[in-house]
């Protein structure tokens, strides 16, 4: 859930980690072609920033630098002088806090959670039928996305281990009182989970927007087919004996439920599309409805409690407050850490010596429209009647239809 989070970092995971190399050394600049640069713009160093005396080599850069330049020069394209210079700064930059939390984790003698590194990875992959071409699309390579995954769970532990995560059954019930009148309801309401099995490739925005080609109707029904007896195989794999109904959503679902197990939330009939909440409310508390499909695909649908109208009781929330808490600390805990990370550590950022004040000037703060939140955000579940709602309880039309990213 972090959003806008652009980190690099490789913690005993990495074999492309570049060793360490002493700033003595000469910086050699090379001499780009205009493409690579952006007109106006400064050569590239041989060492783009030091961090505790320990350099930032111009190869580690150029790994996703180049990337980035690709996806014009693939078109016919330079790479305009405005986004060369953001590139290059922001590059840079999360290379300086990838080797600051490497460096940090070693002086703590932390190492990152391979579980949760593996589980992140595998989640990122899930709906995308050609991992390559979305890698190209992202400007990125395989090892600097595992690089992001790394830098944010590393972050977490750091927090955890400091106890700036923990939440209070006092937190809980303070929150409690403050959005309890924005969840009475008239009519009944469920808590459910599901497992989306999208039907065909989900496809990634590309960054000059264009359009996919039109399936044909052949395509369309071999698509179909493939997907009904995927969750036919699911539906199998859920209703047996000992069967753990959110790993197997975690493991085969698409869209920002998955990596909670396919909990949707509690939600009204009316807040759902009509195939879904058809089959949900008919179904009572622990049982799975057989595969339904709606426009988002193939859903296999599980309830966890159902409740009457009225207000809701707090242990109907009590996770749901718990997660926003935790997200609340998480998100302004990571700002914090960088802050103090930023200010312990010894740092030159040769890159931005180079580049000098942005001609533009500096940036507005950007606005950000909940409804253009990207895929990954946290789900929203249901309508609060007030602005003291959590986040995850504004309105969510229907069951999300996930792109695997």
């Amino acid at each position: 859930m972090s959003l806008g989070l652009c980190l690099a970092l490789a913690v005993g995971c990495s074999p492309s980690t570049p060793t360490p190399q002493k700033t003595d050394e000469k910086a050699a600049p090379e001499q780009p072609t205009k493409a690579a640069t952006g007109e106006g713009l400064p050569a590239l160093p041989e060492v783009i920033a030091t961090v505790n005396e320990v350099a930032i080599p111009l190869a580690q850069f150029k790994d996703i630098y180049d990337l980035k330049v690709k996806k014009y020069t693939d078109r016919g394209r330079e790479i305009p002088p405005s986004a060369d210079r953001r590139y290059r700064k922001s590059i840079t930059e999360r290379l300086i806090y990838n080797e600051i939390l490497r460096q940090e984790a070693k002086a703590r003698g932390i190492e990152v959670d391979a579980a949760k590194l593996a589980e992140r990875e595998t989640q990122q992959k899930q709906g995308i039928k050609d991992w390559d071409k979305h890698l190209q699309r992202r400007g990125e390579t395989e090892q600097s996305l595992r690089d992001m995954y790394v830098a944010e769970i590393l972050e977490q532990q750091f927090l955890e281990k400091d106890g700036k995560l923990a939440v209070t059954d006092a937190e809980v019930d303070e929150e409690y009182e403050k959005i309890k009148p924005n969840y009475k309801s008239e009519g009944e309401r469920i808590h459910a989970s599901h497992i989306l099995i999208p039907i065909g490739p989900q496809e990634q925005p590309t960054p000059m927007g264009e359009k996919p080609p039109e399936p044909s109707q052949e395509e369309k029904d071999k698509w179909r087919k493939e997907a009904q007896t995927k969750a036919d195989e699911l539906y199998k794999k859920a209703t047996a004996a000992g069967a753990d109904f959110a790993q197997l959503a975690k493991e085969n679902s698409v869209g920002p439920s998955a990596d909670k197990g396919g909990d949707l939330g509690i939600f009204t009939k009316d807040r759902m599309v009509e195939e879904f909440s058809v089959a949900a409310f008919k179904l009572k508390p622990g049982e799975i409805s057989k595969p339904v499909e709606t426009k988002f695909g193939i859903h296999i649908i599980k309830i966890l409690a159902k409740y009457p109208p009225g207000d809701l009781p707090k242990e109907a929330l009590a996770d749901q407050i718990k997660e926003r808490l935790s997200q609340r600390k998480l998100h302004q805990g990571r700002r914090e850490l960088k802050d103090a990370l930023l200010a312990k550590y010894k740092v030159q950022n040769k890159m931005e010596e180079l580049l000098g004040p942005d001609p533009r000037g500096p940036k507005r703060p950007q606005v950000v429209n909940p409804s253009e939140m990207p895929a990954g955000h946290p789900p929203i579940e249901m309508k609060a009647k007030g602005p003291a709602a959590p986040a995850g309880d504004e309105a969510k039309a229907e069951p999300e239809g996930g792109d695997g990213d």
